[in-house]
């Protein structure tokens, strides 16, 4: 399963992105730590996700961890939470490697290989914890556990839709044609990432 998923992203979603995709703001006018931004984040994220995704659709759940120490400004305080949420799921994994720039003691630039477990667990919506998950990761920015502090996609092959909730600032819904999140557009376009809303109306608006 791993290999049939890095090569799927490989080729449909390079470096975990597509150029057809809408960026969502989630936390937004709320202050950061306060309980109104934490609920106004949960409500949107879990709106725009059971907009994409039905109970019954098969998902591919993707994990990049970096350990403990993957930020040295928040840290990962409860590093295993997200694993006790999937504790029953067959999770398959791998080491694999990023490649990061950075400068030797001359000046030079110099490719840096950064590692991390790259982690795969599939199954029907419906009997993934996702709603716990994107709570968690509301609150790794937030001074507030548990949280989860690992990168983690969601992926239907199915619909060629790859998701992705960044923080408690935003979300990403990517996609391989403009069909699959053209309701999106429609319904949310109050939530729409304002710096980025040219690039989106430029990819829908006339579609």
């Amino acid at each position: 399963m791993l290999k049939e998923i890095q090569d799927y992203l490989n080729d449909r979603f390079p470096e975990y992105w597509s150029d057809i995709n809408i960026r969502f703001e989630l936390g937004e006018p709320y202050r950061n730590g306060s309980k109104r931004r934490i609920n106004q984040v949960n409500k949107r994220v879990n709106t725009i996700f059971e907009e994409l995704f039905k109970p019954t659709d098969h998902i591919f759940l993707i994990v990049k961890d970096w350990g403990s120490y993957e930020d040295p400004m928040y840290g990962n305080t409860t590093p295993e939470y997200l694993y006790e949420l999937l504790r029953e799921r067959i999770i398959e994994e791998e080491t694999l490697f990023d490649i990061d720039e950075d400068e030797d003691v001359e000046g030079n630039s110099i490719d840096v290989k950064i590692e991390f477990r790259f982690k795969v667990l599939e199954g029907l919506v419906s009997s993934i914890p996702y709603k716990k998950i994107f709570e968690g990761i509301s609150h790794y920015e937030q001074g507030r556990e548990p949280s989860i502090g690992q990168s983690v996609y969601i992926l239907n092959k199915d619909k060629n839709i790859l998701f992705h909730m960044y923080d408690d600032r935003g979300c990403i819904a990517h996609a391989t044609s403009k069909e699959q999140l053209m309701s999106l557009y429609r319904e949310y376009n109050d939530w729409i990432v304002d710096y980025w809303r040219e690039y989106f109306d430029g990819i829908f608006k006339d579609a």
